[in-house]
């Protein structure tokens, strides 16, 4: 009898190219499908959210099936022992039959990491996150962030159309963002934005715009023009993909 695992995991993305497993390029899902091989036999591993090239995850969500033969701990320390250092399983358990990583999830958390002040030039930092070496208008960024919070038309703020992935009977492009806001953090500021979904590069692209608008690229009344129906795309470039971590998922 198959038995369904489901598992957390936390991984370094730098040396990925993103989460999907691809012919030619080295993925998370390759290799913790792989590792899984040699323990339980060839399965598929289903991600709770894609993430891109360089993206890291500290909650990323994940189920597979497997013939049952070993417990929820020993699964879980082989699996670990054979995968490389930068992925580690921090959590599995039995699931039921039809728990599903992505169809069952109900909400994403990201955090975009800024490194701020003179620690933004060590190079352990710049790993994780977007050094800025300029003063940041915080109360600027704070009025364009909450402009974010909300259901809204994301199209503007995602790489190519935004049109996919989108559910029957709701509008493309359509994302309810429940929570945005800045935290303060080790070596500068977090952006942790919650929502129902997201489309590809939408946090870059939201971290992007608002991290102009506190350099005065651009002003808060061009993201809140964004959202709305025929809006133009902000001015601003997409934040760089080392700084960004899929944080949690919520069932």
């Amino acid at each position: 009898m198959r038995v369904r695992a489901r598992a957390v995991l936390q991984y370094d993305g730098t040396s990925f190219r993103g989460w999907q497993r691809q012919a030619d390029a080295s993925t998370v899902q390759a290799a913790c499908e792989e590792a899984l091989e040699r323990i339980v036999g060839k399965t598929a591993v289903v991600a709770a959210g894609r993430t891109d090239t360089g993206v890291h995850a500290r909650g990323q969500v994940v189920h597979f099936d497997h013939g049952g033969g070993m417990s929820a701990r020993d699964l879980r320390r082989a699996w670990n022992a054979h995968l490389p250092n930068a992925i580690w399983v921090a959590r599995l358990a039995r699931a039921r039959p039809d728990f599903h990583a992505r169809h069952d999830a109900v909400a994403r958390t990201y955090r975009y990491q800024l490194a701020l002040g003179g620690m933004a030039e060590s190079p352990f930092v710049r790993r994780y996150s977007w050094p800025i070496r300029r003063p940041l208008d915080w109360d600027a960024m704070t009025r364009a962030t909450e402009a974010l919070i909300g259901e809204h038309d994301f199209r503007r703020f995602a790489k190519g159309s935004g049109d996919h992935r989108t559910a029957v009977g709701r509008e493309p492009g359509r994302c309810a963002v429940r929570a945005a806001r800045w935290l303060r953090s080790r070596h500068g500021r977090a952006l942790e934005i919650t929502a129902d979904r997201f489309l590809r590069h939408m946090v870059r692209a939201l971290v992007g715009s608002v991290v102009a608008v506190g350099l005065g690229r651009i002003d808060v009344d061009e993201v809140r023009a964004a959202l709305t129906p025929g809006g133009a795309r902000p001015r601003a470039t997409y934040a760089p993909a080392q700084g960004l971590f899929l944080w949690e998922v919520e069932y």
